[in-house]
């Protein structure tokens, strides 16, 4: 049951880390990873059609390994026979979509001295034109990690479509903060879902927005005094 899952992951997080406060938890989830029983990666072409390539049993270290076993799945395809000549458009680099902050400043200082504000929906909102850059640059849209308007702005322009505030939290962090997006806090969710609406140019409903994970062992997004207490009273059983 959720409880007693819960009861054997807080004990250990009591042995591991003894100040641990239960009551601070704010999402808990869980996922199927496939193992490898070889010990090791497996990264061939299919025994029963050399033209698919398995990529599997990657285990933790796939997101610092993934630019190496990219290349070498190309080498792969390339020894199968795929044709891959150099796309001479291509640009390696990319400008960066998250702005770095000191406090609340933006660094380097580009829109002087105002540095960010924080307010309710529609107070520091900019219609999305160019000439509104600095506005977007200065309205923070979520709270908790200090994501601005343009920075939102700048992931929806990028050549892969975003039509969901999952997709925005993959690539600027809003709404993974401590909140989590709650609405009783600055309701950064929702201000995503318009920002995404206006840049795409539909309606706010057609926005997908972040589902609540059925391998979740909390009963609800965001839980409540009486479910804190109930972990508090978890970690303390073993």
């Amino acid at each position: 049951s959720p409880a007693t899952v819960q009861e054997y992951i807080l004990s250990k997080c009591k042995k591991l880390c003894p100040y641990f406060d239960p009551k601070e938890t704010f999402h808990a989830f869980c996922g199927a990873r496939a193992k490898s029983s070889r010990g090791d990666w497996i990264i061939e072409p299919s025994s029963k059609d050399g033209n698919f390539i398995h990529v599997a049993g990657i285990d933790s270290p796939g997101l610092a390994g993934s630019p190496a076993i990219a290349l070498e799945v190309v080498r792969l395809l390339q020894e199968a026979g795929l044709e891959t000549p150099p796309n001479k458009s291509f640009n390696p680099n990319r400008a960066p979509i998250i702005t770095p902050k000191a406090g609340m400043l933006v660094y380097p200082p580009k829109i002087g001295r105002r540095g960010l504000k924080m307010g309710p929906v529609g107070k520091n909102d900019s219609n999305g034109t160019d000439p509104e850059e600095a506005k977007m640059a200065s309205n923070v849209i979520c709270k908790c990690e200090k994501v601005t308007e343009l920075e939102v702005v700048r992931a929806v322009r990028r050549s892969l479509p975003i039509d969901s505030t999952q997709a925005i939290r993959k690539r600027t962090r809003a709404g993974m903060g401590h909140c989590q997006g709650d609405p009783e806090n600055y309701n950064c969710e929702c201000r995503v879902k318009a920002i995404i609406a206006r840049e795409n140019n539909v309606s706010v409903e057609e926005v997908g927005s972040r589902p609540w994970p059925a391998t979740s062992t909390l009963s609800q997004r965001w839980i409540d005094d009486d479910e804190k207490k109930d972990l508090e009273k978890r970690m303390a059983a073993q």
